[in-house]
């Protein structure tokens, strides 16, 4: 039994020291990337300013496969720079801004601030669909040019990160018929972005590097247009889905709203934890990107939103592997995307071994050009154990013949390979 006369009293008395300083611990706030919207499909993404401008200049734009496809947007009314009223992700692909404009001059005088609410809405939807419509609060008909500023550098990933951008390659742009082409060609390394304002109130010119809107509207009406951004890779075309403000579904919104059916069901008296849990599922249904297996369909989780949306090693299968219990189908485009990119020999460049498990996997500019090695890299230590202890616990929890079929080989390959080990000692 413990001697009471050596327990310390618990009171309500003050510090006993009140010389020394003590820190007043509050709540610590944590903010995510402040004054920035980031919204992605499966591995294309679009990362804004709050006001949905991009900016040459910082680790912003459209990205699809590793490239950057917008490097610049910029819209205004009469060149006059818009005021930001509230701008937010409603889910993990689609984003909206709200703006009113400053007083303007036009050719029918000064129009008001606070006369126009203008409302952009944007989707990731393998390319990237864009609406905008603009409200006339005003008690006039208002008559203005609406412009939209819009660059591509087509600059790779890794250097947009890194704010250290090389000039390559060839790009030209054409406006034809109501279409602005622009496309970038670096040896066998082909993108392209084509702009189409599509169901527009006012037909669309293009001069001076801006599109532009004549826009009229009378006291109480609506003008609106739509933009499709299509990106356009080595022969591929992402072509968005036409949405105009309506509800739709993606193919990964799909696969996201089927994992959310289908993972664990969390109940708790504490909203809170209940909360947590539900922001936590959602966010991992938008990591999810495609792997294709013989004709048919399976996801793996990409490292992260948005510079890591790509097929990862370590990240991957420690996912997977801490998510089991939630859902353990997770685990399996993780294991049979692997398996398809297992080493089969020795390359230095890539820190290749035969029967090794990859790093990362990349499709930009270095990387298609071999000027980085990530095509894929195998620079890592941990990734080939992690990848059979996740395929001894995915077939603990499915026991899924079919899964240990499939990996059947990269086993027999990394057996190899230890016995090899084995035979030098």
């Amino acid at each position: 039994m413990t001697n009471p006369k050596h327990q310390l009293p618990i009171t309500n008395a003050p510090c006993p020291m009140p010389n020394v300083p003590y820190p007043i611990l509050m709540p610590t706030q944590v903010t995510v990337n402040p004054g920035v919207v980031t919204i992605n499909d499966g591995s294309s993404f679009l990362v804004t300013a709050s006001d949905a401008s991009i900016d040459d200049n910082q680790a912003q734009g459209f990205f699809v496969r590793d490239t950057r496809l917008i490097s610049y947007y910029e819209i205004s009314l009469n060149r006059y720079r818009l005021v930001l009223l509230a701008s937010s992700n409603l889910n993990h692909h689609t984003a909206i801004y709200q703006f009113t404009n400053p007083q303007i001059s036009t050719v029918k005088g000064n129009l008001p601030p606070g006369s126009l609410l203008l409302t952009i809405r944007r989707d990731i939807v393998g390319g990237m669909h864009e609406d905008i419509d603009i409200t006339n609060y005003h008690s006039e008909p208002v008559e203005f040019q609406l412009m939209l500023a819009i660059r591509s550098d087509f600059a790779d990933i890794f250097e947009v990160k890194a704010k250290n951008i090389i000039m390559r390659g060839n790009t030209e742009t054409v406006w034809q018929d109501g279409v602005l082409t622009t496309k970038y060609r670096n040896s066998s390394f082909i993108r392209g972005i084509v702009t189409e304002p599509v169901c527009s109130s006012s037909q669309a010119s293009y001069a001076n590097g801006r599109l532009m809107f004549n826009v009229v509207i009378t006291p109480g009406k609506t003008w609106h247009s739509c933009i499709n951004f299509t990106a356009l890779a080595n022969g591929d075309v992402l072509k968005p889905q036409q949405t105009c403000a309506m509800s739709h579904a993606t193919a990964a919104g799909k696969v996201s709203d089927e994992f959310l059916t289908k993972a664990t069901k969390l109940r708790s008296s504490n909203a809170d934890i209940k909360g947590f849990y539900q922001q936590a599922i959602v966010d991992m249904g938008a990591l999810r990107i495609e792997v294709d297996d013989n004709g048919h369909q399976f996801w793996m989780p990409a490292a992260g939103i948005p510079w890591f949306m790509a097929v990862f090693g370590r990240d991957s299968v420690i996912t997977s592997l801490q998510t089991m219990a939630v859902y353990h189908e997770f685990a399996r485009g993780t294991l049979v995307r692997l398996a398809q990119l297992q080493a089969t020999q020795l390359d230095d460049w890539h820190d290749a071994q035969p029967g090794k498990m990859l790093h990362e996997l990349r499709r930009d500019e270095l990387t298609k050009l071999n000027q980085l090695p990530y095509n894929p890299y195998y620079g890592t230590v941990d990734t080939t154990i992690l990848w059979i202890v996740t395929l001894a616990e995915a077939y603990s929890w499915n026991a899924d013949l079919s899964m240990l079929d499939e990996c059947q080989s990269p086993i027999k390959n990394l057996s190899k390979k230890a016995h090899k080990l084995i035979g030098r000692m």
